[in-house]
């Protein structure tokens, strides 16, 4: 039988005869067993700056508290009622912030927690869990199992995604329960303000980069190298071109050249030289160098570079420079050739560390997609200059193209690769990842330029549609310029791509019209299509402005 403390006081005063009145007083004592009424859960809340007046809500497996900060961010509840684990989120005064922490283990709290309860707690939350803070708290419930262990083993893993962009969190043993003087400038607090200060000249949010440490939480090979990209600084008139080393691929050659992009002051260096980026508009720039290359930055950081037209047009796309572990390269991918003698060929590679197992074929009619049995396949192998050659594992054992990859926001991985066998040409392949039907009325507005395989270079021209209908998995498109219409079918031929069949537009009056056969691959504000009829072939990449994303 579980006796409580004033119970067990009250029979030792009867045994030693204790006198009535007087200044006497009963000691409630701390039983971590027992949940007593001593037992506290407390902490502070601060961005560097303590978040005062914000309100503290705790969710616990069994029980639920709340409290106000005081004026130097901290909180205190009693969790003599609350069974770990427990998870919190604080809201500020204004209900601009909000930010989330827990409480690991299992049984009663004990004497004293602490849980503090910052930025670096959201993202260590979106770390462990690979979902955003906010929602790992929202999907909490009594059977929510967090142990310490795998909290302490998603701290180590972030501080190795975060160090690469100068927020060292070595310094801080536990962010949860680490101490915390918010304002100080010192310790915790300190690494709280060169965080602020990086996602600031990043032009990101912590939602932002909480998403994105989320969504690459299961690849801690290539995770660090884009949480790099995310927290570089930004341009000002472009928030998603980032300074750092990017890689240039040509859409003819295949050649890679690096490039230095200094977002701040708007330059970009190579081969020797520095040129000015002039704005035309946002994320749209003007390059000074003699071709006056107009350079096209997408929500991703890839990016177009376009200069003259038709055969003497010359055509590239960028990447953010990441070096890529071939061994994390699992699942699989689409691919599509955009260039030379095997253009608008596409399909599958499905990879296991970074071994082919599977591929099929198609051409541009999606009914013409075909497995491919000719295995043993091939496999990638790291480069020195951070790139993979895949080297064929068949008779030949060559090299059959080289490719440079990264990983954006969102956690999905896309190389550009450049054909070694003869006649060349370059192509794209791209984990698969679900492509969303936009919603009706919404609008999409971008640049875009096409590759004919017989005129070369098109300029680069602006057009806009808004999703007129969505009926199951297809999309009708209305076209600003004429007001014609299409039809593209999502997740079709496979996930994360979209199919337009041969002649399925029509006028603006609804009179069915001719176009061609495409597939289009969506890359997060980069779209590469590719279509062909009986005369032509064409490669089209298009551009999301940041208005119409």
């Amino acid at each position: 039988m579980k006796y409580t403390t004033i119970a067990l006081a009250a029979t030792a005063c009867m045994l030693s005869a204790c006198g009535g009145g007087g200044d006497s007083s009963t000691s409630k004592t701390s039983d971590p067993s027992s949940g007593s009424a001593s037992s506290t859960l407390s902490g502070v809340v601060a961005t560097g700056l303590p978040l005062v007046g914000a309100k503290v809500n705790v969710t616990c497996k069994a029980g639920s508290a709340s409290a106000t900060t005081t004026a130097s961010g901290s909180y205190s509840v009693d969790a003599s009622s609350l069974t770990l684990p427990c998870v919190l989120a604080a809201v500020s005064a204004d209900g601009k912030v909000e930010l989330h922490s827990v409480v690991p283990g299992s049984g009663a709290a004990g004497t004293a927690v602490t849980s503090n309860i910052s930025p670096l707690t959201d993202l260590l939350l979106a770390q462990y869990s690979g979902t955003t803070a906010a929602q790992f708290i929202a999907s909490f419930s009594a059977s929510t199992v967090i142990n310490s262990s795998d909290i302490k083993a998603a701290q180590a893993a972030l501080v190795t995604v975060l160090k690469g962009s100068g927020v060292d969190t070595s310094t801080i043993d536990d962010l949860i329960g680490g101490k915390l003087d918010a304002g100080s400038h010192q310790g915790y607090d300190a690494v709280l303000d060169t965080l602020q200060s990086v996602i600031a000249a990043a032009s990101t949010t912590l939602s932002e980069v909480g998403g994105a440490i989320a969504s690459n939480a299961a690849n801690p090979t290539t995770a660090s190298g884009t949480i790099t990209t995310v927290l570089a600084p930004a341009s000002t008139a472009c928030s998603t071109l980032k300074s750092g080393a990017h890689r240039i691929i040509d859409l003819a050659s295949g050649t890679m050249t690096p490039v230095t992009i200094d977002a701040v002051n708007l330059t970009a260096s190579m081969n020797g030289s520095s040129y000015k980026l002039s704005k035309n508009a946002a994320c749209d720039f003007t390059l000074d160098d003699s071709a006056g290359t107009r350079v096209l930055v997408a929500r991703s950081g890839m990016a177009s570079w376009t200069s003259g037209s038709a055969s003497s047009g010359k055509a590239a796309v960028s990447i953010p420079a990441q070096t890529m572990d071939p061994a994390a390269v699992n699942g699989t991918y689409n691919y599509a050739l955009l260039s030379g003698p095997y253009q608008n060929e596409f399909g599958t590679h499905t990879y296991a560390k970074g071994v082919t197992t599977a591929a099929t074929n198609c051409e541009t009619g999606v009914s013409s997609c075909t497995v491919d049995t000719n295995s043993p396949y091939g496999h990638l192998v790291a480069r020195e200059d951070g790139g993979a050659d895949w080297v064929d594992d068949g008779s030949d054992n060559s090299a059959g193209f080289l490719a440079y990859g990264f990983t954006n926001a969102q956690g999905r991985s896309i190389w550009l690769v450049s054909v070694k066998e003869s006649g060349g040409g370059v192509g794209v392949f791209a984990s698969q990842a679900n492509a969303t039907i936009p919603a009706i009325d919404s609008v999409s507005t971008y640049n875009q330029f096409t590759i004919d395989k017989s005129t070369g270079l098109s300029a680069v021209t602006q057009e806009s549609w808004k999703a007129a209908s969505v009926s199951d998995k297809t999309l009708t498109r209305l076209f600003s310029s004429d007001s014609h219409t299409d039809e593209l079918t999502f997740n079709t031929p496979y996930q994360g791509l979209r199919h337009r069949l041969i002649n399925a537009c029509k006028t603006s009056t609804g009179a069915s019209m001719s176009c061609m056969a495409s597939l289009q691959m969506p890359l997060s504000g980069i779209t590469f299509s590719w279509s062909a009829d009986a005369s032509r072939q064409r490669t089209t990449v298009s551009v999301t402005t940041p208005e119409g994303s």
